[in-house]
């Protein structure tokens, strides 16, 4: 092999936007799918939980919602395993498609009414496929845009994760269902990230190469340690968030429409500046756009949550949303 052929196999291949687009909303329309359930959790609870104590429906309904979680690590094990076996495009099509069936399968359950109680069994099962699909769409999506992304813009590619999640909140009036043959076609022309090329390596690598998985992750251990408390406490503090519709429309008694604006304001809000402390990230580094949003986060979540218990209006929870 020549040092030109090794330098052109080096050399990343560039994937068109049109393709980064592609995975962009697929990936947005898959949260969107996912996300839903906890914003109608009231009416959800109305038709699959009847009972004579509302509060009771409409806890078994957020414990339904919660129940996704527990299959979501399975989900990112499996498919995400896949995405690196076989290529990204066949994982992230794998995962829309069980998203597709699981919010269908949602859509025509029968109300406990019809069907009594099968009908909160099925919702709980499609759930649980739910958390399936979408443990494994994070993985193969966000190695696509680390892959796709040129090395100056790989922060504001990967916060395209969370924008598009965010995105995902302004279409919360939209139907799911519809929209999951586009998002397959979609992917079906994604080009593959996955380099099956093997890689020219030095000897030190080489004679590393035979090592253990373990031995070579032992020095990231660390790092992936504080990569996940992080990840872990930014899920929290966005589905606290997510809740706060439920909250408005159970607890504050506040109308729909004021209640579903919230999602409105808070996804747009979250989109925008997702993509900015992308953009930050590659400007001025990592560390201090994580560090900074997450002190002051902290430190607002009491003050937000005593003035939103004691001074119940429309627009104090408007702008504790904000």
């Amino acid at each position: 092999m020549t040092a030109v052929d090794a330098s052109e196999r080096a050399a990343p291949r560039r994937i068109p936007l049109r393709h980064v687009l592609a995975v962009f909303v697929g990936n947005g329309l898959e949260f969107y799918d996912f996300l839903t359930f906890s914003y109608f959790a009231v009416y959800i609870a109305r038709t699959f939980y009847p009972g004579s104590r509302p509060s009771s429906a409409l806890l078994a309904t957020l414990a339904t919602f919660g129940a996704g979680f527990l299959t979501r690590p399975i989900g990112a094990i499996v498919i995400g395993g896949m995405g690196d076996r076989v290529g990204r495009k066949p994982a992230m099509i794998f995962s829309f498609t069980l998203m597709g069936a699981a919010i269908i399968g949602l859509a025509l359950t029968p109300s406990y009414a019809m069907i009594g109680p099968a009908a909160p069994a099925i919702v709980l099962l499609f759930r649980l496929v739910q958390g399936f699909a979408l443990g494994g769409e994070v993985g193969p999506t966000t190695a696509f845009m680390a892959e796709a992304a040129p090395p100056h813009r790989r922060g504001f590619y990967l916060s395209m994760q969370y924008a598009t999640q965010d995105f995902a909140v302004l279409a919360a009036g939209l139907i799911g269902a519809s929209i999951v043959p586009f998002g397959i076609v979609l992917r079906r022309t994604l080009p593959e990230t996955l380099d099956r090329t093997p890689a020219v390596v030095h000897r030190p690598e080489a004679a590393r190469a035979g090592r253990s998985w373990r031995e070579r992750a032992r020095p990231h251990l660390a790092i992936v340690i504080l990569g996940l408390m992080m990840l872990t406490a930014g899920t929290i503090g966005s589905y606290t968030l997510n809740y706060m519709t439920t909250y408005a429309l159970d607890t504050l008694h506040l109308p729909a429409t004021i209640s579903f604006s919230l999602i409105i304001l808070n996804g747009g809000l979250s989109a925008t500046f997702e993509a900015c402390s992308g953009w930050l990230s590659d400007r001025f580094g990592r560390k201090p756009v994580m560090i900074v949003p997450g002190v002051l986060l902290v430190l607002s979540i009491l003050p937000c949550f005593w003035v939103i218990d004691h001074w119940r209006s429309v627009w104090r929870s408007t702008a504790r949303r904000a």
